[in-house]
């Protein structure tokens, strides 16, 4: 076949130079494509609103809890993105000792172990205590139209509406080897008081 003529075509790309094996030069540099990872797709984080005035001191109106569960929402998709990327992860790294040792510490020997499966598990674990954090401070906007409204919340309202987020993060750290949050004695919702 005749290649650049009146029809348009261009030739084929040259097949790429044969690999050639050669002894590691103690390098940690990775050459492009090599074990490196490039988001086309990066996430921007949503602006946090501000207020004007010089005022010190927290306050929560109900427009502000709205932006916080919106905010939220939008952590949801780029960290169930990075789950899917996970998922079909594989290593192929051959079948000798060390390469064996490879594959079972990133994906177990089956493929569904080792640290695949840790970080698919954490960032199921976020994406429970993220949702979990904008459901409750939804039911909170809902409950809490007005200033006057919030200025009558109790903190058993707040720790009903965010039940199970703190078990969440802490199930979180603990999948991830780390240790979660310690109650402090007097500030459990069990405490009783509701306030």
């Amino acid at each position: 076949m005749t290649y650049g003529t009146l029809d348009g075509t261009l030739p084929p790309d040259p097949p790429p130079p044969e690999h050639k094996a050669q002894e590691w030069d103690g390098s940690s540099d990775l050459g492009t494509g090599h074990g490196t990872y490039a988001n086309k797709d990066p996430f921007s984080p949503p602006a946090v609103p501000k207020k004007g005035g010089g005022g010190k001191g927290t306050s929560v109106d109900t427009p502000s809890m709205d932006v916080f569960a919106s905010n939220i929402d939008l952590l949801l998709k780029p960290v169930q993105k990075a789950s899917d990327a996970l998922t079909p992860v594989t290593v192929a790294s051959g079948a000798f000792y060390h390469a064996n040792q490879i594959r079972t510490k990133v994906t177990g020997t089956n493929g569904d172990d080792g640290l695949k499966a840790q970080y698919i598990k954490v960032l199921n674990d976020l994406t429970n205590g993220l949702t979990d954090l904008r459901e409750g401070v939804k039911t909170l906007a809902a409950k809490y139209k007005t200033l006057d409204d919030a200025n009558g919340m109790k903190a058993k309202d707040l720790t009903d509406a965010m039940d199970g987020v703190t078990e969440d993060f802490n199930t979180m750290m603990s999948d991830n080897g780390g240790t979660g949050a310690v109650n402090t004695p007097g500030l459990s919702p069990t405490d009783g008081n509701g306030s």
